[in-house]
């Protein structure tokens, strides 16, 4: 999915070794051609800048 199409509550999950990280997005914003992306997991949250146009493995 691109990331100008993310919508809030879509997941993206990550592997790490063994162990799977889900992260849902709680907020997205469009600057210009890049998006600023804020994600929720068990670890807490974190933001992440993307280019709008780029691709991400997320499920709605």
């Amino acid at each position: 999915m691109k990331i100008n199409e993310l919508q809030l509550g879509d997941l993206v999950t990550e592997q790490h070794d063994t162990h799977s990280v889900a992260f849902e997005v709680i907020a997205i914003s469009k600057m210009g051609r890049h998006c600023p992306v804020t994600f929720r997991s068990a670890f807490g949250e974190t933001c992440a800048r993307y280019h709008g146009e780029a691709y991400i493995g997320a499920v709605r």
